[in-house]
C-alpha cells in the first residue's frame, strides 16, 4: 500500500511539473515578438468570401493558430467568429469576422434638404391646465420626449389627428405611447379646454440640412447625415414615417471657432430636385430609397467601400458642397480605431486644407455625412466635429454604414 501512495505521489508530482513546463512554455511564447500578434489581433477580421478569409487566419505568428469557429455563422451579417490558441489548443482569444463581397457605391457630397414626419406625434413640453395645477398630460406621467401614436386606438401621426382625436374622446382618453424602445398604454383624464386638452405642446415633422454620404446606384440605396436626426428641444431620435431628401441650395457659411461650431446655411423646397425617400433614422445616418430621376446627378465613378482594417492613419479627402457643389478638400485621418461593431466614433479626421479652413474654420453644421475618401476607396462619413477644435471631428466607418443602409448583404 505505501509503495502504491508513493507512486501515485509521483504521478502527482509528474503532472504538476509537466503543467508547470506548459505554463512556462505559454508565457515564454506570450512575451515573445510571434506572440505579440495575439496581443495586438484585430477587434473583428473583414473578407470578402470564406477563403479571403482563410488567409487571413493562415498569416498567424508561430505558435498560434487562428481557426473559424464552427458552428456561428449569421447568414444575415455574414458574421462568423474565430479563435486565437497558442500551440493549437489553448484558447486566448475569440474575435468576429464578417464575410461579405466588398460594396460598391457613388461618393456623395452633395448638400441635401432632409424633410421628415414622425411616426406618431412627438411630445416637446408640457404647459398648465390651470394656475397652480400641472396639465393633464402630466398628471398621468407623460414627459418631454414621448411619442403619442394612438388616442383610443385611432392612428395619430399629424398634429391635427391628435387634436381631433381628443375632441371626441370624452372625458378620458387611452394613448398608446412609445417612450424609448417601450411601448405602454397611458389612461389621461383630459381638461375641458377645447385644442389644449391635453396640456402638451407636440411636433410632427422636421426639417434641416445635411450632406449625402453615397448613393448606392445598383440596389438603389441611399445615405445621408452620418448620424441620426433628434428633435433639438428633447434631444430624442425622430420615429420616421417618411420623408424626402431633396437637393439644397448652401446660401451662406457659418465659420466655425473654438466652443462655437459654426454652420452651412441653406434652403431647399418641395421643388427642390428629389434624391430620394427617408425610411430609416439611426445612429449611422439616415437611409431611404434613391430616386430613379436622381441617378443623373451621380455622375462620378463607382468607388470600392473599405473594409474597417484597412483605414489607416495619413491623408486623405473630404467632398462637401461649402462653395455651392460638391468639391473635395484635403484632410488627415489621425485616429482609425479597431472595432467589432458599428459606432458612430471609428476615426477621428483633422481639416488640412487651406482653403475650406479658411472658409469653414474645419468642420460645420451641415457637414455631417461628408464622405471621407483615402487610397481610392470611401472609408467613411464625417458624423461630429470636436466643439472646442472645430479642425477635428469624429468619422464612422463607411463599411458600417453601408451595411446599415441595406445596400449589399
Amino acid at each position: 500500500m505505501a509503495k502504491v501512495k508513493k507512486v501515485n505521489k509521483i504521478k502527482q508530482i509528474a503532472v504538476k511539473l509537466a503543467a508547470l513546463s506548459i505554463s512556462a512554455a505559454a508565457f515564454a511564447v506570450w512575451h515573445t515578438g510571434e506572440a505579440e500578434a495575439i496581443r495586438s489581433a484585430p477587434e473583428a477580421y473583414f473578407a470578402s468570401s470564406r477563403g479571403e478569409l482563410s488567409e487571413l487566419l493562415t498569416k498567424s505568428a508561430s505558435g498560434i493558430t487562428a481557426v473559424e469557429a464552427s458552428g456561428s455563422y449569421d447568414e444575415r451579417l455574414g458574421k462568423t467568429y474565430t479563435e486565437l490558441k497558442l500551440f493549437g489548443f489553448i484558447p486566448v482569444k475569440r474575435v468576429p469576422a464578417f464575410i461579405g463581397e466588398r460594396a460598391r457605391v457613388v461618393p456623395g457630397g452633395e448638400a441635401v434638404g432632409i424633410g421628415i414626419y414622425t411616426e406618431g406625434v412627438l411630445i416637446v413640453g408640457l404647459g398648465d391646465a390651470e394656475e397652480g395645477q400641472s396639465s393633464p398630460a402630466a398628471q398621468a406621467g407623460l414627459k418631454a420626449g414621448d411619442v403619442i401614436l394612438e388616442v383610443n386606438g385611432t392612428r395619430t401621426d399629424t398634429a391635427a389627428e391628435l387634436t381631433e382625436a381628443l375632441r371626441s374622446a370624452g372625458e378620458s382618453a387611452r394613448l398608446t405611447v412609445v417612450r424609448g424602445t417601450k411601448q405602454r398604454i397611458v389612461a389621461v383624464r383630459l381638461a375641458d379646454n377645447g385644442e389644449s386638452r391635453l396640456g402638451a405642446w407636440v411636433r410632427d415633422s422636421t426639417v434641416g440640412i445635411g450632406t449625402l454620404s453615397f448613393a448606392d446606384t445598383e440596389n438603389y440605396r441611399v445615405a445621408a447625415l452620418g448620424h441620426s436626426v433628434s428633435d433639438r428641444d428633447t434631444g430624442s431620435n425622430i420615429r420616421v414615417k417618411d420623408g424626402a431628401l431633396r437637393l439644397a441650395e448652401i446660401v451662406g457659411v457659418v465659420k466655425g471657432s473654438e466652443g462655437a461650431p459654426g454652420e452651412l446655411r441653406g434652403t431647399f423646397g418641395g421643388d427642390s430636385p428629389l434624391i430620394g425617400s427617408i425610411e430609416q433614422n439611426t445612429e449611422l445616418g439616415i437611409f431611404g430609397l434613391l430616386s430613379e430621376t436622381a441617378l443623373a446627378f451621380f455622375t462620378s465613378p463607382v468607388i470600392p467601400v473599405a473594409f474597417p482594417d484597412e483605414v489607416k492613419t495619413g491623408e486623405a479627402e473630404i467632398v462637401c458642397s461649402c462653395e455651392g457643389e460638391p468639391k473635395s478638400y484635403k484632410c488627415r485621418i489621425i485616429k482609425a480605431g479597431r472595432q467589432s461593431h458599428p459606432a458612430q466614433k471609428g476615426m477621428v479626421i483633422e481639416i488640412t486644407d487651406e482653403r475650406l479652413l479658411a472658409l469653414t474654420g474645419g468642420i460645420v453644421q451641415g457637414m455631417s455625412g461628408s464622405p471621407v475618401i483615402q487610397n481610392g476607396m470611401l472609408v467613411g462619413a464625417v458624423t461630429h466635429v470636436f466643439v472646442n477644435d472645430p479642425t477635428r471631428g469624429y468619422g464612422a466607418y463607411a463599411y458600417w454604414i453601408e451595411k446599415a443602409c441595406g445596400g449589399s448583404r
